[in-house]
Order: structure tokens, then C-alpha cells, then sequence
């Protein structure tokens, strides 16, 4: 074993129950992994200890001595272990002459639960993290229970009064305090479920209006988030209680109890799994209900919007069609009078004159200096049009969208053809990026 003090390393939160009579209550300390193992007394038959994982994981001694004293498999410290959303295992350990003297297990729970009455703007909900490794010792019938990186809300319980329950069990059998966590995770998700719930009856009963709907698409879709979540804990959750039953199931089965009172301690942590897993199995369906009706209500919601977009067009289409008919009007009015208006005009021009002596009308000689000009810039103004047309073309509508989609695509079209010519050449190293 390493030798020397990690003076920079936290403090461990030891928490031991006795085993004497009258000691029932926790003893609480701080103490430094060194000094925990040297003082680990053999009447404590309950011992929880908060640590911090990642503090650990850096500390290269902090790190032996843990796989050391609890034989934590190597595996547990790996990265993606950590980024794990849950999971169970367990093995059985050996001493130095190769006979099994205890079994570990370690297992993950996350569970999201949603906040009422928080101001906008700021995080509407909590994640609440179980982090666990166990360790029971077939001698002495001790359970070591390492709770890595608690939260708030989880190590207000720990150990108390989430392992009170211990007081007065029979520690013969290692998943006794497994009942305990998985009785805390049903209460949990039971919150959990019951939130989501409670925001989409809210949300059912304070529909929007469709005289002019406004809904609050950005807290639909987040409410929508937070019920994947929940449904996405609460499967997994199911799986993991699942596989500590049928572990729990084979542990047994490998080693029969002779004692009576043994067996039925067993038989009780047995069939409380597995109601805890039926609680949580019957909780996924109201969680499935719950992801239903709001994805009624967001559906409801975008046809009421709908709706009544359609009765706002068929609105302004009725006012067009009032307008166009003015504009009929406007335009046979100017049809009418054009012509008129234009005769007038060439012969208000000075190159006509009227001579009331002579009773005739006199046309100027330079009067073709009008069709010098007029038909020119007639043309003109037309060829303008025409090239301005073809220079400056109009865009449909959702032109750009497609575009940027299109340079998307091809983006990465161009990094697909260069992995390609990476692994044709053999070259491992990405030397530029497209």
C-alpha cells in the first residue's frame, strides 16, 4: 500500500452504527482515509461514508487506497462509468487464500424532480443523485456503504433517516441496504412523476383562449424536456432495482441460510424489492400518460394557433378582395379618362396654336423634336426595366433557408469524402479539418 498523508485530500463523513445495545444512534466525525482505516472498529456493524469520487480519481494514493480497502473494481473509476446515467453490479470478493469474504455491489440512480413557484428566468428543477458502493464482509457481517458525491437534497438523508430503518435488521444479507435506497428512489420518482403531472393539468386547465391564443411555446417544449427526463430516470431506475432482484435472487441461491431468522430476513428484503419494483413499474405508466397528454396539449395548442391563423386570412383575404374591387373601379376610371387625358395634353403643348382670325389650327415646324425625345426615352425606360429584372431576380420565400441547409449538407459531404480519404491512406491523424 502507498505510503504517506494526502494533506490536501477533503475530509471523509464517517457515520457508524453500533452493534451493543443502547448504541443504536449514528456517531458521526470527519476523519482522513488513513486515519478511517486504522480506527474501523469491529463492533460497527453499519458504517456510511461520504467522499467525494472525483477528488479521489485525482489523487493517485486516495485512489489505491480505496481499491485497496473496499477492492473497488478498476473499471468503477473510469470515465465512462462516471458519465453513466445508472447502473448496477456486484461481484464477490476473495482473501488472500482465494475464499470468498464479502460481496460489492455498486449502483447509480439519478432522479429529476421539476420546482413550483420559481421566477421565470431561473432553473425550474433538481437532480438528485445516488452514487453507491457497498461492502459487506461475510465474517463479520459489517456493511460499508461509500456515498460519493451526495447533493444537497441527498445528504440531508444520509444516513439519517434514509438507513434508520437499519436499527433493528438483520445485516446476514449484503441487499438490505439496498431495499432502503430503492424505497428513497420510489419516493423520489413518485415526486417526480407526480410534478410533470401537476404541470400538465395546469396546463389543461388554463388553456389558451381561441379568440386570440398566445401560448408560451418556450415552457411547453421545457415541461416537455423535463417529463423525457423523468420517463428516461424512471426506465432506467426499473432496469437497475431489476437487476439488483435477480443478483439478489442468484447471491441467495448460491449460499442457502441455515438459520431460520436469517431466511426470513432475506424473504422480507425479498419481496420488499420486489414491491419497490412493481411501485416504480406502475409509476413509468402514469409517466407515459403524463408524456401523452402533454403531447395532446402541445398538439392541441398548435391547431387552436392554426386555427386561428386561418380565420385571421380568410379575414384579410375578404378585406384584398374589397380592395381589389376598388382598385377595378380605380383603374376603368383611369382606362376611361386616359386617353382623353393624354389627347388633351399633346395638344395643350406649344406646338400647337389655335388662330381664332383664321379659324384653323398651326402645327410648329419643330413639333417631330417630341418624338425626338418621347420614343427614345420610352425605349429606354423599358430596356431599364427589362435589365434590372434579369440583374436583380426576386427571391421565393424560404430561398435562404434552403441555401443554408444546402451549405450544411455540403459541409459535411466535404468531412465524410475526407475521413474516407484518411482511412484509404491509413493516416490516424486528422492533419486539417474541413
Amino acid at each position: 500500500m502507498t505510503k504517506g498523508n494526502c494533506l490536501d485530500c477533503p475530509l471523509l463523513g464517517v457515520a457508524k452504527r453500533k452493534t451493543g445495545k443502547g448504541e443504536n444512534g449514528w456517531e458521526t466525525s470527519e476523519l482522513s482515509l488513513d486515519n478511517f482505516l486504522t480506527q474501523n472498529a469491529k463492533d460497527t456493524r453499519l458504517t456510511v461514508i461520504r467522499a467525494q469520487a472525483d477528488e479521489i480519481r485525482e489523487c493517485p494514493r486516495c485512489r489505491q487506497l480505496f481499491t485497496e480497502a473496499f477492492k473497488v473494481p478498476e473499471m468503477w473509476w473510469s470515465r465512462w462509468c462516471r458519465r453513466s446515467n445508472g447502473y448496477f453490479g456486484c461481484e464477490d470478493t476473495t482473501d488472500e487464500q482465494g475464499d470468498f469474504d464479502g460481496h460489492n455491489t455498486w449502483f447509480r440512480f439519478i432522479v429529476k424532480q421539476t420546482l413550483d413557484n420559481v421566477p421565470k428566468g431561473q432553473k425550474d428543477y433538481i437532480w438528485y443523485k445516488f452514487n453507491i458502493f457497498t461492502r459487506w464482509l461475510l465474517n463479520t457481517n459489517q456493511t460499508i456503504v461509500v456515498v460519493f458525491d451526495p447533493p444537497p437534497g441527498v445528504r440531508e438523508r444520509i444516513p439519517s433517516p434514509l438507513l434508520d430503518a437499519s436499527e433493528t435488521s438483520n445485516f446476514s444479507d449484503p441487499y438490505l441496504i439496498h431495499s432502503l435506497f430503492a424505497e428513497d428512489v420510489v419516493r423520489l420518482q413518485d415526486d417526480a412523476v407526480w410534478g410533470i403531472r401537476n404541470l400538465v393539468r395546469e396546463i389543461e386547465v388554463h388553456r389558451t383562449a381561441s379568440a386570440a391564443p398566445n401560448p408560451d411555446y418556450p415552457r411547453l417544449h421545457d415541461i416537455a424536456r423535463h417529463a423525457i427526463h423523468v420517463s428516461e430516470t424512471l426506465d432506467l431506475a426499473v432496469k437497475t432495482v431489476d437487476c439488483m432482484m435477480s443478483r439478489h435472487d442468484q447471491f441467495l441461491s448460491d449460499r442457502s441460510a441455515s438459520d431460520d431468522k436469517i431466511k426470513t430476513t432475506q424473504r422480507q428484503i425479498r419481496n420488499r424489492m420486489y414491491f419497490y419494483d412493481h411501485m416504480l413499474r406502475s409509476l413509468r405508466f402514469r409517466s407515459a400518460s403524463n408524456k401523452e397528454r402533454l403531447l395532446n396539449e402541445i398538439q392541441l395548442t398548435f391547431n387552436t394557433v392554426a386555427q386561428y391563423d386561418s380565420r385571421i386570412s380568410v379575414q384579410i383575404g375578404r378585406a384584398a378582395q374589397s380592395d381589389s374591387s376598388a382598385m377595378k373601379t380605380i383603374a376603368f376610371l383611369t382606362l376611361t379618362f386616359f386617353p382623353a387625358t393624354f389627347i388633351s395634353a399633346i395638344f395643350s403643348m406649344s406646338f400647337f396654336n389655335f388662330n381664332p382670325d383664321e379659324d384653323r389650327w398651326t402645327v410648329s415646324k419643330k413639333f417631330w423634336v417630341y418624338w425626338a425625345v418621347a420614343i427614345p426615352l420610352t425605349c429606354i425606360t423599358a430596356i431599364s426595366w427589362t435589365f434590372w429584372q434579369k440583374i436583380s431576380p426576386l427571391k421565393p420565400i424560404g430561398e435562404e433557408e434552403v441555401l443554408k441547409s444546402r451549405g450544411v449538407q455540403l459541409v459535411g459531404d466535404l468531412n465524410e469524402m475526407a475521413t474516407k480519404l484518411r482511412d484509404d491512406s491509413g493516416d490516424r491523424y486528422i492533419t486539417e479539418k474541413v
